[in-house]
Protein backbone atom coordinates (compact mmCIF):
# COMPACT_ATOMS: atom_id res chain seq x y z
CA UNK A 1 0.00 0.00 0.00
CA UNK A 2 2.47 2.51 0.96
CA UNK A 3 4.57 1.38 -2.62
CA UNK A 4 1.38 2.40 -4.60
CA UNK A 5 0.74 5.44 -2.88
CA UNK A 6 4.40 6.78 -3.30
CA UNK A 7 3.65 5.50 -6.88
CA UNK A 8 0.44 7.82 -7.25
CA UNK A 9 2.00 11.10 -5.27
CA UNK A 10 5.06 10.42 -7.70
CA UNK A 11 3.07 9.98 -11.39
CA UNK A 12 0.87 13.28 -9.79
CA UNK A 13 3.44 15.64 -9.26
CA UNK A 14 5.38 14.90 -12.66
CA UNK A 15 1.75 15.46 -14.01
CA UNK A 16 1.92 18.56 -11.81
CA UNK A 17 5.66 19.82 -13.04
CA UNK A 18 4.94 19.51 -16.93
CA UNK A 19 2.04 21.63 -16.04
CA UNK A 20 4.05 24.64 -17.40
CA UNK A 21 4.84 23.93 -20.88
CA UNK A 22 1.43 21.79 -20.95
CA UNK A 23 -0.75 23.82 -23.00
CA UNK A 24 -4.07 21.65 -23.19
CA UNK A 25 -3.71 21.10 -19.42
CA UNK A 26 -4.11 24.60 -19.31
CA UNK A 27 -7.07 24.78 -21.79
CA UNK A 28 -8.34 22.71 -19.57
CA UNK A 29 -8.37 24.04 -16.17
CA UNK A 30 -9.21 26.94 -18.21
CA UNK A 31 -12.36 25.09 -19.01
CA UNK A 32 -12.89 24.31 -15.36
CA UNK A 33 -12.86 27.72 -14.27
CA UNK A 34 -15.40 28.57 -16.66
CA UNK A 35 -18.36 26.18 -15.51
CA UNK A 36 -17.53 27.24 -11.81
CA UNK A 37 -18.74 30.71 -13.20
CA UNK A 38 -18.02 33.17 -15.80
CA UNK A 39 -14.68 34.87 -15.86
CA UNK A 40 -16.26 38.13 -15.72
CA UNK A 41 -19.31 40.22 -15.70
CA UNK A 42 -19.50 43.66 -17.96
CA UNK A 43 -21.61 46.30 -15.67
CA UNK A 44 -21.97 50.08 -16.90
CA UNK A 45 -21.03 51.98 -19.77
CA UNK A 46 -17.85 54.66 -18.73
CA UNK A 47 -17.49 57.54 -20.66
CA UNK A 48 -13.79 58.71 -21.38
CA UNK A 49 -14.14 60.28 -24.75
CA UNK A 50 -13.89 63.58 -22.90
CA UNK A 51 -10.76 62.41 -21.40
CA UNK A 52 -7.82 62.12 -24.25
CA UNK A 53 -5.16 60.35 -22.02
CA UNK A 54 -7.68 57.62 -22.33
CA UNK A 55 -7.16 55.55 -25.79
CA UNK A 56 -9.48 52.75 -26.54
CA UNK A 57 -13.31 52.88 -27.19
CA UNK A 58 -16.51 51.92 -25.53
CA UNK A 59 -15.60 51.88 -21.69
CA UNK A 60 -17.22 49.03 -19.69
CA UNK A 61 -17.53 48.33 -16.05
CA UNK A 62 -15.32 44.82 -15.83
CA UNK A 63 -16.55 42.61 -12.71
CA UNK A 64 -14.06 39.95 -12.00
CA UNK A 65 -15.53 37.02 -10.45
CA UNK A 66 -12.83 36.82 -7.78
CA UNK A 67 -12.95 34.07 -4.71
CA UNK A 68 -11.49 34.07 -1.74
CA UNK A 69 -7.81 33.76 -1.53
CA UNK A 70 -7.97 30.53 0.51
CA UNK A 71 -9.90 28.88 -2.32
CA UNK A 72 -7.86 29.88 -5.21
CA UNK A 73 -5.18 28.21 -3.15
CA UNK A 74 -6.55 24.91 -2.22
CA UNK A 75 -8.26 24.77 -5.74
CA UNK A 76 -4.86 23.42 -7.03
CA UNK A 77 -6.24 21.61 -10.29
CA UNK A 78 -7.48 24.91 -11.54
CA UNK A 79 -4.02 26.73 -11.06
CA UNK A 80 -3.00 29.00 -14.24
CA UNK A 81 0.33 27.69 -15.40
CA UNK A 82 3.41 30.03 -16.41
CA UNK A 83 5.13 29.57 -19.80
CA UNK A 84 8.77 30.26 -18.44
CA UNK A 85 9.51 29.07 -14.44
CA UNK A 86 9.10 32.31 -12.18
CA UNK A 87 10.96 33.24 -9.05
CA UNK A 88 11.00 36.52 -7.11
CA UNK A 89 13.55 38.61 -5.08
CA UNK A 90 11.58 40.68 -2.80
CA UNK A 91 13.80 43.24 -0.61
CA UNK A 92 12.00 44.94 2.80
CA UNK A 93 12.90 47.61 4.80
CA UNK A 94 14.05 46.29 8.71
CA UNK A 95 13.38 49.88 10.79
CA UNK A 96 12.03 50.90 14.10
CA UNK A 97 9.26 52.81 15.19
CA UNK A 98 10.50 56.09 13.62
CA UNK A 99 12.03 54.68 10.66
CA UNK A 100 15.67 54.02 12.06
CA UNK A 101 17.86 51.17 11.17
CA UNK A 102 19.13 49.11 14.07
CA UNK A 103 22.58 49.40 14.85
CA UNK A 104 24.86 47.56 11.87
CA UNK A 105 26.78 45.35 15.06
CA UNK A 106 23.57 44.70 16.90
CA UNK A 107 21.82 43.24 13.86
CA UNK A 108 24.42 40.94 13.12
CA UNK A 109 23.47 38.93 16.38
CA UNK A 110 20.14 39.73 15.76
CA UNK A 111 19.75 38.45 12.51
CA UNK A 112 20.88 35.42 13.00
CA UNK A 113 18.26 34.65 15.96
CA UNK A 114 15.41 36.10 13.45
CA UNK A 115 16.60 33.73 10.61
CA UNK A 116 16.78 30.81 13.46
CA UNK A 117 12.93 31.80 14.48
CA UNK A 118 12.11 31.84 10.34
CA UNK A 119 13.60 28.24 10.16
CA UNK A 120 11.75 26.80 13.14
CA UNK A 121 8.31 28.37 11.83
CA UNK A 122 8.25 27.48 8.09
CA UNK A 123 9.39 23.81 9.50
CA UNK A 124 6.07 24.22 11.64
CA UNK A 125 4.37 25.15 8.56
CA UNK A 126 5.10 22.36 6.33
CA UNK A 127 5.58 19.41 8.62
CA UNK A 128 2.81 20.46 11.52
CA UNK A 129 0.83 23.19 10.44
CA UNK A 130 0.28 26.74 12.34
CA UNK A 131 -2.93 28.51 12.40
CA UNK A 132 -1.52 31.84 11.59
CA UNK A 133 -0.83 30.25 7.74
CA UNK A 134 -2.89 28.65 5.38
CA UNK A 135 -2.14 24.91 4.83
CA UNK A 136 0.22 24.27 2.24
CA UNK A 137 -1.19 22.82 -1.16
CA UNK A 138 0.31 19.04 -1.21
CA UNK A 139 1.82 19.91 -4.63
CA UNK A 140 3.94 22.55 -2.74
CA UNK A 141 4.68 20.41 -0.06
CA UNK A 142 6.19 17.79 -2.54
CA UNK A 143 8.22 19.95 -4.04
CA UNK A 144 9.81 21.03 -0.67
CA UNK A 145 12.73 18.13 -0.86
CA UNK A 146 14.08 19.02 2.65
CA UNK A 147 13.55 20.20 5.98
CA UNK A 148 14.28 24.13 5.91
CA UNK A 149 17.81 24.53 7.11
CA UNK A 150 20.54 27.40 7.88
CA UNK A 151 23.65 28.15 6.48
CA UNK A 152 26.71 30.70 6.82
CA UNK A 153 26.83 32.77 3.34
CA UNK A 154 29.90 35.21 3.17
CA UNK A 155 27.78 37.79 1.74
CA UNK A 156 24.08 37.42 3.35
CA UNK A 157 25.43 36.13 6.90
CA UNK A 158 22.89 33.16 8.23
CA UNK A 159 20.16 32.51 5.29
CA UNK A 160 17.31 29.73 5.52
CA UNK A 161 17.31 27.21 3.10
CA UNK A 162 14.97 25.24 0.73
CA UNK A 163 15.22 22.72 -1.28
CA UNK A 164 12.85 22.91 -3.83
CA UNK A 165 11.83 20.35 -6.82
CA UNK A 166 12.46 21.76 -10.22
CA UNK A 167 12.12 19.72 -13.48
CA UNK A 168 14.04 16.34 -12.77
CA UNK A 169 16.48 17.78 -10.65
CA UNK A 170 16.59 20.63 -7.70
CA UNK A 171 18.00 23.86 -6.74
CA UNK A 172 18.75 25.86 -3.37
CA UNK A 173 16.87 28.88 -2.52
CA UNK A 174 18.27 31.20 0.35
CA UNK A 175 14.87 32.17 1.31
CA UNK A 176 15.38 34.15 4.34
CA UNK A 177 18.45 36.26 5.02
CA UNK A 178 19.94 39.65 5.02
CA UNK A 179 20.52 41.08 1.44
CA UNK A 180 24.31 40.22 0.51
CA UNK A 181 24.64 43.42 -1.72
CA UNK A 182 24.41 45.83 0.71
CA UNK A 183 27.57 47.68 2.28
CA UNK A 184 27.52 47.25 6.31
CA UNK A 185 25.53 50.26 6.89
CA UNK A 186 22.35 48.61 7.72
CA UNK A 187 20.46 45.81 6.96
CA UNK A 188 17.92 44.70 4.00
CA UNK A 189 15.53 41.69 4.73
CA UNK A 190 15.31 39.54 1.53
CA UNK A 191 12.87 37.19 0.95
CA UNK A 192 13.15 34.75 -2.42
CA UNK A 193 10.51 32.74 -3.31
CA UNK A 194 11.44 28.80 -5.07
CA UNK A 195 10.93 28.78 -9.13
CA UNK A 196 7.35 28.17 -9.18
CA UNK A 197 5.33 26.98 -12.41
CA UNK A 198 2.14 28.20 -11.17
CA UNK A 199 0.54 31.63 -10.64
CA UNK A 200 -0.82 30.49 -7.22
CA UNK A 201 2.60 29.30 -6.31
CA UNK A 202 4.17 32.38 -6.52
CA UNK A 203 1.62 34.32 -4.97
CA UNK A 204 1.74 31.58 -2.05
CA UNK A 205 5.49 31.58 -1.64
CA UNK A 206 5.46 35.62 -1.77
CA UNK A 207 2.67 35.93 0.77
CA UNK A 208 4.30 33.11 2.97
CA UNK A 209 7.27 34.49 3.11
CA UNK A 210 6.34 37.93 4.15
CA UNK A 211 4.48 36.49 6.67
CA UNK A 212 7.07 34.89 8.34
CA UNK A 213 9.33 38.08 8.22
CA UNK A 214 6.25 39.62 10.18
CA UNK A 215 5.95 36.44 12.59
CA UNK A 216 10.20 36.63 13.49
CA UNK A 217 10.54 40.20 13.87
CA UNK A 218 10.84 41.49 17.31
CA UNK A 219 8.67 43.75 18.49
CA UNK A 220 10.46 46.82 18.21
CA UNK A 221 11.54 46.16 14.61
CA UNK A 222 9.14 46.05 11.49
CA UNK A 223 8.85 45.00 7.65
CA UNK A 224 8.04 48.35 5.11
CA UNK A 225 7.43 47.46 1.56
CA UNK A 226 8.31 50.56 0.24
CA UNK A 227 11.76 51.68 -2.67
CA UNK A 228 12.84 53.94 -0.30
CA UNK A 229 12.56 54.09 3.10
CA UNK A 230 10.34 57.73 3.22
CA UNK A 231 11.55 58.66 7.27
CA UNK A 232 15.35 58.14 5.99
CA UNK A 233 16.74 62.07 6.13
CA UNK A 234 18.77 61.66 2.82
CA UNK A 235 19.08 58.47 0.48
CA UNK A 236 22.51 56.33 0.94
CA UNK A 237 23.99 54.53 -1.43
CA UNK A 238 22.50 51.43 -1.97
CA UNK A 239 19.90 50.95 0.45
CA UNK A 240 16.78 51.26 -1.37
CA UNK A 241 14.37 48.02 -2.08
CA UNK A 242 13.69 46.55 -5.50
CA UNK A 243 12.02 43.41 -6.44
CA UNK A 244 13.87 41.37 -8.96
CA UNK A 245 12.23 38.36 -11.02
CA UNK A 246 14.03 35.24 -12.64
CA UNK A 247 12.31 33.76 -15.70
CA UNK A 248 13.55 30.27 -16.70
CA UNK A 249 13.42 27.12 -18.12
CA UNK A 250 12.66 28.88 -22.44
CA UNK A 251 13.35 26.11 -25.17
CA UNK A 252 16.21 27.73 -26.35
CA UNK A 253 18.63 30.81 -26.20
CA UNK A 254 17.66 32.09 -29.14
CA UNK A 255 14.36 32.23 -27.00
CA UNK A 256 15.79 33.91 -23.93
CA UNK A 257 17.51 36.39 -25.97
CA UNK A 258 14.88 37.53 -27.80
CA UNK A 259 12.61 37.34 -24.67
CA UNK A 260 15.23 40.24 -23.11
CA UNK A 261 15.60 42.19 -26.20
CA UNK A 262 11.17 42.08 -25.62
CA UNK A 263 11.59 42.59 -22.38
CA UNK A 264 14.29 45.52 -22.51
CA UNK A 265 11.86 47.31 -25.35
CA UNK A 266 9.30 48.42 -22.28
CA UNK A 267 11.67 49.23 -19.78
CA UNK A 268 10.14 52.49 -19.45
CA UNK A 269 6.73 51.04 -19.30
CA UNK A 270 8.05 48.73 -16.58
CA UNK A 271 9.38 51.24 -14.85
CA UNK A 272 6.08 54.00 -14.71
CA UNK A 273 4.16 50.62 -13.36
CA UNK A 274 6.18 50.54 -10.44
CA UNK A 275 7.50 53.34 -9.68
CA UNK A 276 7.09 53.35 -5.55
CA UNK A 277 9.71 55.34 -3.88
CA UNK A 278 8.29 59.32 -3.67
CA UNK A 279 9.10 60.31 -0.56
CA UNK A 280 12.40 60.98 0.62
CA UNK A 281 13.06 62.62 5.10
CA UNK A 282 8.99 62.24 5.54
CA UNK A 283 8.35 65.11 1.75
CA UNK A 284 7.99 64.75 -1.73
CA UNK A 285 9.91 66.82 -3.77
CA UNK A 286 7.25 69.21 -4.77
CA UNK A 287 4.09 69.86 -3.75
CA UNK A 288 1.42 67.28 -4.48
CA UNK A 289 -1.01 68.79 -7.35
CA UNK A 290 -4.74 66.67 -7.55
CA UNK A 291 -6.31 68.59 -10.38
CA UNK A 292 -9.98 67.08 -11.19
CA UNK A 293 -9.33 64.16 -9.31
CA UNK A 294 -6.17 63.10 -10.72
CA UNK A 295 -2.99 62.99 -8.61
CA UNK A 296 -0.50 65.12 -11.08
CA UNK A 297 2.46 66.35 -8.77
CA UNK A 298 4.38 67.07 -11.80
CA UNK A 299 7.62 68.00 -10.19
CA UNK A 300 7.08 64.93 -7.50
CA UNK A 301 10.08 62.60 -8.44
CA UNK A 302 8.45 59.03 -8.34
CA UNK A 303 11.33 56.89 -8.40
CA UNK A 304 13.80 58.49 -5.86
CA UNK A 305 15.49 54.62 -5.75
CA UNK A 306 16.20 54.79 -9.64
CA UNK A 307 16.87 58.34 -9.71
CA UNK A 308 19.99 58.12 -7.01
CA UNK A 309 20.81 54.22 -7.85
CA UNK A 310 22.94 54.61 -10.90
CA UNK A 311 25.52 51.87 -9.86
CA UNK A 312 23.63 48.88 -9.80
CA UNK A 313 21.36 49.21 -12.46
CA UNK A 314 21.59 50.81 -15.63
CA UNK A 315 21.34 54.31 -16.64
CA UNK A 316 20.03 56.62 -18.61
CA UNK A 317 23.43 56.97 -21.51
CA UNK A 318 21.90 55.26 -24.62
CA UNK A 319 25.31 54.88 -25.74
CA UNK A 320 25.90 52.71 -22.92
CA UNK A 321 22.68 51.63 -22.27
CA UNK A 322 21.83 47.22 -22.36
CA UNK A 323 22.19 46.67 -25.98
CA UNK A 324 20.00 44.99 -28.31
CA UNK A 325 21.65 41.52 -28.78
CA UNK A 326 20.56 37.68 -30.88
CA UNK A 327 22.78 35.76 -29.27
CA UNK A 328 24.00 34.08 -26.27
CA UNK A 329 27.13 33.07 -26.83
CA UNK A 330 30.79 34.35 -25.99
CA UNK A 331 30.93 37.45 -28.67
CA UNK A 332 27.71 38.78 -27.34
CA UNK A 333 28.60 38.46 -23.64
CA UNK A 334 31.57 40.68 -24.33
CA UNK A 335 29.66 42.78 -26.36
CA UNK A 336 27.40 43.53 -23.59
CA UNK A 337 30.34 43.58 -21.17
CA UNK A 338 31.92 46.27 -24.00
CA UNK A 339 28.26 48.76 -24.26
CA UNK A 340 27.88 48.65 -20.33
CA UNK A 341 31.53 49.03 -19.53
CA UNK A 342 32.28 46.08 -17.44
CA UNK A 343 35.11 44.16 -16.52
CA UNK A 344 33.56 40.91 -16.18
CA UNK A 345 29.69 39.18 -16.21
CA UNK A 346 30.15 39.83 -12.10
CA UNK A 347 29.97 43.67 -12.41
CA UNK A 348 28.20 43.35 -15.33
CA UNK A 349 24.95 41.90 -13.90
CA UNK A 350 23.84 45.03 -12.30
CA UNK A 351 21.57 45.83 -15.00
CA UNK A 352 17.91 46.16 -15.86
CA UNK A 353 17.49 43.25 -17.50
CA UNK A 354 20.40 40.93 -17.60
CA UNK A 355 20.21 37.67 -19.79
CA UNK A 356 23.64 35.33 -18.61
CA UNK A 357 22.59 34.41 -14.99
CA UNK A 358 24.66 31.34 -13.62
CA UNK A 359 21.01 29.57 -13.69
CA UNK A 360 20.05 30.60 -17.16
CA UNK A 361 17.32 32.88 -16.63
CA UNK A 362 17.42 36.62 -17.39
CA UNK A 363 16.80 38.69 -13.99
CA UNK A 364 14.60 41.58 -14.70
CA UNK A 365 16.50 44.24 -11.59
CA UNK A 366 14.44 47.46 -12.49
CA UNK A 367 11.17 47.65 -10.51
CA UNK A 368 10.82 49.06 -7.15
CA UNK A 369 9.59 47.46 -4.09
CA UNK A 370 5.61 47.39 -4.56
CA UNK A 371 3.71 47.71 -0.79
CA UNK A 372 1.21 44.60 -2.22
CA UNK A 373 1.91 41.65 -3.15
CA UNK A 374 -0.88 41.11 -5.69
CA UNK A 375 1.11 44.36 -7.71
CA UNK A 376 3.95 42.00 -7.43
CA UNK A 377 2.41 38.87 -8.95
CA UNK A 378 0.83 40.93 -11.81
CA UNK A 379 4.50 42.56 -12.78
CA UNK A 380 5.77 38.94 -13.15
CA UNK A 381 2.36 38.14 -15.40
CA UNK A 382 3.40 41.38 -17.54
CA UNK A 383 6.93 39.81 -17.78
CA UNK A 384 5.76 36.06 -18.17
CA UNK A 385 3.48 37.83 -21.12
CA UNK A 386 6.60 39.51 -22.57
CA UNK A 387 8.38 36.44 -23.09
CA UNK A 388 5.60 34.13 -24.28
CA UNK A 389 4.56 36.68 -27.09
CA UNK A 390 8.77 36.84 -27.93
CA UNK A 391 8.34 32.63 -28.08
CA UNK A 392 5.23 33.60 -30.62
CA UNK A 393 7.29 35.50 -32.30
CA UNK A 394 10.00 33.29 -33.14
CA UNK A 395 7.77 30.74 -33.96
CA UNK A 396 6.54 32.41 -37.03
CA UNK A 397 10.60 33.28 -38.15
CA UNK A 398 10.23 37.16 -36.80
CA UNK A 399 12.82 38.67 -35.04
CA UNK A 400 11.22 40.96 -31.99
CA UNK A 401 12.53 44.81 -32.76
CA UNK A 402 14.78 46.78 -31.31
CA UNK A 403 13.17 50.42 -30.04
CA UNK A 404 16.99 51.71 -29.82
CA UNK A 405 18.60 52.52 -26.88
CA UNK A 406 18.11 56.17 -27.42
CA UNK A 407 14.38 55.67 -27.02
CA UNK A 408 14.20 53.11 -24.06
CA UNK A 409 17.30 55.67 -22.46
CA UNK A 410 15.46 58.59 -23.17
CA UNK A 411 11.87 57.75 -21.78
CA UNK A 412 13.63 55.57 -18.79
CA UNK A 413 14.36 59.45 -17.53
CA UNK A 414 11.16 60.41 -18.06
CA UNK A 415 9.20 57.36 -16.08
CA UNK A 416 11.77 58.09 -13.33
CA UNK A 417 10.82 61.49 -12.58
CA UNK A 418 7.30 61.39 -13.43
CA UNK A 419 6.00 57.78 -14.07
CA UNK A 420 2.99 57.48 -16.08
CA UNK A 421 2.15 61.00 -16.55
CA UNK A 422 5.59 61.46 -18.18
CA UNK A 423 5.55 62.68 -22.02
CA UNK A 424 6.75 59.65 -24.10
CA UNK A 425 8.98 60.59 -27.18
CA UNK A 426 10.74 58.08 -29.31
CA UNK A 427 14.68 59.14 -30.25
CA UNK A 428 15.50 58.36 -33.74
CA UNK A 429 12.63 55.72 -34.15
CA UNK A 430 10.30 55.69 -37.12
CA UNK A 431 7.06 53.51 -37.64
CA UNK A 432 8.72 52.47 -40.82
CA UNK A 433 11.75 51.65 -39.48
CA UNK A 434 10.19 49.24 -37.05
CA UNK A 435 7.15 48.18 -38.97
CA UNK A 436 10.07 46.27 -41.63
CA UNK A 437 9.97 43.59 -38.42
CA UNK A 438 6.42 43.95 -37.09
CA UNK A 439 3.76 45.93 -38.42
CA UNK A 440 1.97 45.40 -35.52
CA UNK A 441 4.54 46.21 -32.95
CA UNK A 442 5.33 49.63 -35.01
CA UNK A 443 1.64 50.22 -34.80
CA UNK A 444 1.47 49.56 -30.51
CA UNK A 445 5.03 51.14 -29.47
CA UNK A 446 4.72 54.13 -31.18
CA UNK A 447 0.77 54.74 -31.64
CA UNK A 448 -0.86 55.05 -35.56
CA UNK A 449 0.22 57.74 -37.88
CA UNK A 450 -3.25 60.06 -36.97
CA UNK A 451 -2.89 58.98 -33.17
CA UNK A 452 1.14 59.36 -31.80
CA UNK A 453 1.52 58.68 -28.61
CA UNK A 454 2.09 61.47 -26.34
CA UNK A 455 2.38 60.56 -22.61
CA UNK A 456 4.06 57.10 -21.14
CA UNK A 457 0.32 56.16 -19.64
CA UNK A 458 -0.78 55.84 -23.81
CA UNK A 459 2.50 53.66 -23.99
CA UNK A 460 1.38 51.29 -21.47
CA UNK A 461 -2.38 51.06 -22.82
CA UNK A 462 -0.94 50.35 -25.90
CA UNK A 463 1.21 47.79 -24.61
CA UNK A 464 -1.26 46.35 -23.19
CA UNK A 465 -3.32 46.01 -26.51
CA UNK A 466 -0.07 44.28 -28.39
CA UNK A 467 -0.02 42.08 -25.10
CA UNK A 468 -3.66 41.64 -25.12
CA UNK A 469 -3.77 37.97 -26.86
CA UNK A 470 -1.06 36.43 -25.11
CA UNK A 471 -2.77 37.63 -21.70
CA UNK A 472 -5.82 36.49 -22.78
CA UNK A 473 -3.95 32.64 -24.21
CA UNK A 474 -2.52 32.35 -20.53
CA UNK A 475 -5.67 32.79 -18.42
CA UNK A 476 -4.02 36.36 -17.09
CA UNK A 477 -5.96 39.25 -18.51
CA UNK A 478 -8.81 38.44 -16.03
CA UNK A 479 -6.55 37.67 -13.10
CA UNK A 480 -7.13 39.44 -9.57
CA UNK A 481 -3.47 40.35 -9.83
CA UNK A 482 -3.14 41.69 -13.21
CA UNK A 483 -6.13 43.53 -12.31
CA UNK A 484 -4.31 46.70 -10.34
CA UNK A 485 -2.16 47.00 -12.94
CA UNK A 486 -5.17 47.35 -15.69
CA UNK A 487 -6.09 50.05 -13.07
CA UNK A 488 -3.47 52.27 -13.32
CA UNK A 489 -3.66 52.75 -16.69
CA UNK A 490 -7.62 52.26 -17.85
CA UNK A 491 -9.34 52.89 -14.66
CA UNK A 492 -11.39 52.87 -12.01
CA UNK A 493 -9.57 53.49 -8.91
CA UNK A 494 -12.25 54.37 -5.85
CA UNK A 495 -10.62 57.81 -4.48
CA UNK A 496 -8.57 59.00 -7.44
CA UNK A 497 -8.39 59.20 -11.32
CA UNK A 498 -5.83 56.98 -13.31
CA UNK A 499 -2.95 56.88 -14.33
CA UNK A 500 -1.90 55.65 -11.09
CA UNK A 501 0.40 54.08 -9.45
CA UNK A 502 0.95 53.06 -5.68
CA UNK A 503 3.95 55.73 -6.08
CA UNK A 504 0.93 58.34 -6.58
CA UNK A 505 -1.17 56.33 -3.63
CA UNK A 506 2.44 57.16 -1.20
CA UNK A 507 1.68 60.77 -2.67
CA UNK A 508 -1.97 60.84 -1.96
CA UNK A 509 -1.42 59.55 1.91
CA UNK A 510 0.63 62.17 2.33
CA UNK A 511 -1.34 64.64 1.09
CA UNK A 512 -4.73 63.74 3.08
CA UNK A 513 -2.65 64.16 6.10
CA UNK A 514 -1.13 67.65 5.20
CA UNK A 515 -4.84 68.48 4.10
CA UNK A 516 -5.99 67.28 7.56
CA UNK A 517 -3.87 68.73 9.73
CA UNK A 518 -2.16 65.98 10.70
CA UNK A 519 1.81 64.98 10.62
CA UNK A 520 2.25 64.14 7.12
CA UNK A 521 4.58 60.93 8.05
CA UNK A 522 3.02 58.51 6.09
CA UNK A 523 5.68 55.83 7.58
CA UNK A 524 3.15 54.08 9.98
CA UNK A 525 0.79 53.70 7.13
CA UNK A 526 3.24 51.84 4.85
CA UNK A 527 4.09 49.62 8.19
CA UNK A 528 0.49 48.59 8.63
CA UNK A 529 -0.23 48.24 5.05
CA UNK A 530 2.62 46.16 4.07
CA UNK A 531 1.17 43.54 6.79
CA UNK A 532 -2.32 44.03 5.25
CA UNK A 533 -1.80 43.40 1.33
CA UNK A 534 0.82 40.08 2.18
CA UNK A 535 -1.75 38.56 4.57
CA UNK A 536 -4.35 38.43 1.64
CA UNK A 537 -2.21 38.66 -2.06
CA UNK A 538 -5.61 39.76 -3.76
CA UNK A 539 -5.47 42.73 -1.56
CA UNK A 540 -3.59 46.00 -2.83
CA UNK A 541 -4.29 49.94 -2.52
CA UNK A 542 -6.04 50.40 -5.77
CA UNK A 543 -9.56 50.12 -5.10
CA UNK A 544 -12.31 50.15 -7.28
CA UNK A 545 -14.15 48.67 -9.85
CA UNK A 546 -11.88 47.97 -13.40
CA UNK A 547 -12.78 49.69 -16.63
CA UNK A 548 -11.61 48.19 -19.84
CA UNK A 549 -12.27 49.21 -23.59
CA UNK A 550 -13.42 47.05 -25.78
CA UNK A 551 -9.73 47.18 -27.82
CA UNK A 552 -9.06 44.90 -24.14
CA UNK A 553 -12.19 42.57 -23.46
CA UNK A 554 -13.07 39.54 -25.62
Amino acid sequence: MAKDKKKKQKKEKKKKSKGSGDIFAHTKAQKGKAAAGAWYTLGNPIDKSHDKLFLGTDYREVYINERPWSEMLADVQYWTPLPFTHGIEMELIIADDNGNYPPGDEMVFRMKEIVKDAIKIMDQILYEGRSDFLPVPEYIHQKVLARPWGRDDIEKGYAMNIRYALGGSSVDIDTFARDGNVTAITYILELVTPPCEYVEELAYWASTLFLLAKATLPKDLHIIASAINPATREYMRGVSQADHSHLGTFQSETEKIQAYCMIRNFIPHIIALTCNSPILNNKPTDVVKVINGRITAPNCVRSLRLKNNTTMLSNNDPNHFIPYLTSTDQNSMNYFLQVVQKASLEDGRFQDVFPFTDWGTIEVRISDAQISICRRIGIGLLLQAMCYKARKLLAKEVWVPDAGSATIAYNRKGAIERGLIALFRPQNLTREHLAKYDREFAEQYLGPANQPIRYLAQAVQRMFFYLKEELKELGFLYSPFMKPLLQSVFGSVSYAEPPITEAEYQLSLYKYKLDNGENPNILYDLIYFTIQYCQDPLNNPLTGVLTLPKEMRD
